[in-house]
């Protein structure tokens, strides 16, 4: 494989810029940038060489023999290294032009600018890492959840991997015990075989769905959208304005002020979360609010979490029973949380709320934002075990969700002593369990995983 290089800290000013370099000319490569072209003798370490995972302070010359900088290099010898290759990593002063024109350098001398994700590419094809840990990879790169951080540390370090080869080692002796059994008549089969297949099987099912039900909450914590839902002047503004801490709506009592969904992201307790003010729900003439009142349901449609916002200060309204109906009819797999603001007034509501999880709160208080803040966060909280695990990506759920099938089709296919179709279930669940690990022989589809890494990675 030819020789890479990217800027793997990015196009950003930094304080540090790091600059990678892979594949078997790194050595060649970097031993040009560091001899300048004129007969001085100014650096006595110029012909020192790179000594393998020691770092090493060195002036780095481009191709005139002019010095770019003071740099420390680091050397990963081949096949000790992240992806089996050499790989040497320049860390420069950081600042973008001093990065471009290190890494116009090298390309000056050989190297090939690196795709999206082409260092971890040549992971995958070294046999360094599987599909599982690189999945993991990409997902720790673009995780916006602290809370999971530790879940996705298991299959970055093997954990799921090394449980699904576990596994996969033990369909592989129920089929061998299947196969030695198949040609003895009913009478004749071994009971206490067949018994243990179908604990072991027991169990690998469970195992299967309870990482496929932790891989569902999982996704629903990936991208999580908030909805400030409520008619008219019952604070939903103003209670956009206590989570966030500043004052991003306008606040106004007359009807209608907000027209259209405001969207700003707060972190809630190590959570990103995209939150909405949404226009109020009132029947209305004018048909700019009513595009506004519409787009606020299906904002709400789209949300993992609704706050739903009522006066407790007035009854309730024929506009409030509609928002109740639409949370009844549409907010089934929701966190709903209802928001009984004003409660600084004497209290009006004729509801029984009691079947919703609610708060009373005063949004001049600015205390709330941590109640409120709080109660959202015992939804978004994944109970984490010493045996949970996760799927990242949604070709592996599918693959495992079939696995998962055709494990519970062989159980009862064994129970009833069909023992050829169970094993060719258990057959099915084994090449489903493979594709999980390793990678596809499609070019095309490793170009498109990849191509969602960063330049460098």
């Amino acid at each position: 494989m030819n020789t890479i290089v990217a800027i793997s800290s990015g196009l950003t000013k930094n304080a540090i810029s790091i600059i990678r370099l892979s594949g078997e000319d790194s050595l060649s490569i970097i031993k040009k940038l560091l001899e300048p072209k004129c007969n001085t003798n100014t650096d006595s370490t110029i012909m020192r060489p790179l000594i393998p995972r020691k770092a090493s302070l060195r002036c780095i010359y481009d191709t005139q023999g002019r010095m770019l900088d003071k740099a420390i290099l680091i050397y990963f010898q081949a096949p000790y290294s992240f992806n089996g290759e050499d790989i040497i990593e320049i860390q420069s002063h950081g600042g973008i032009v001093l990065a471009q024109e290190i890494l116009k350098t090298c390309l000056a001398y050989g190297a090939t600018l690196a795709k999206p994700g082409e260092f971890s590419k040549r992971a995958l094809l070294n046999g360094k890492l599987d599909m599982l840990e690189l999945e993991a990879t990409l997902a720790l790169i673009n995780n916006t959840n602290t809370n999971l951080t530790e879940l996705l540390m298991r299959n970055l370090n093997g954990k799921c991997s090394k449980m699904l080869e576990s596994v996969r080692l033990q369909i592989l002796e129920i089929i061998a015990q299947i196969e030695v059994n198949i040609d003895y008549s009913e009478e004749d089969l071994d009971s206490h075989i067949i018994e243990h297949s179908m604990n072991i099987l027991h169990d690998i099912i469970s195992k299967f769905q309870a990482i496929l039900e932790s891989t569902k909450h999982y996704n629903k914590l990936q991208h999580i959208k908030l909805c400030i839902l409520g008619k008219p002047n019952v604070g939903k503004s103003a209670l956009l304005n206590l989570l966030l801490l500043q004052d991003r709506a306008i606040v106004s009592d007359i009807a209608g002020t907000t027209r259209d969904t405001i969207t700003e992201t707060i972190d809630i307790h190590g959570n990103l979360v995209s939150i909405a003010d949404t226009a109020g729900i009132r029947t209305s003439d004018n048909d700019i609010e009513m595009q506004g009142i519409q787009r606020s349901f299906e904002y709400a449609k789209n949300s993992e979490i609704i706050l739903c916002v009522f006066d407790i200060s007035s009854k309730i309204t024929s506009e409030d029973r509609e928002i109740l109906d639409f949370i009844h009819c549409n907010c089934n797999d929701k966190f709903v949380l209802i928001v009984l603001n004003k409660d600084d007034l004497e209290s009006q509501i004729d509801y029984d709320f009691s079947c919703f999880n609610t708060i009373q709160i005063n949004t001049k208080d600015i205390r709330n934002s941590q109640r409120i803040k709080q109660k959202i966060n015992e939804f978004l909280t994944m109970e984490i075990h010493h045996d949970t695990l996760i799927l990242t990506s949604n070709l592996q759920s599918n693959l495992l969700e079939s696995a998962w099938h055709n494990l519970i089709h062989a159980k009862e296919l064994l129970l009833r002593g069909e023992l050829e179709l169970s094993s060719y279930e258990l057959t099915q669940s084994l090449q489903f369990l493979g594709q999980i690990i390793k990678p596809y022989d499609v070019e095309e589809m490793l170009d498109s995983m990849f191509s969602q890494f960063c330049v460098g990675k």
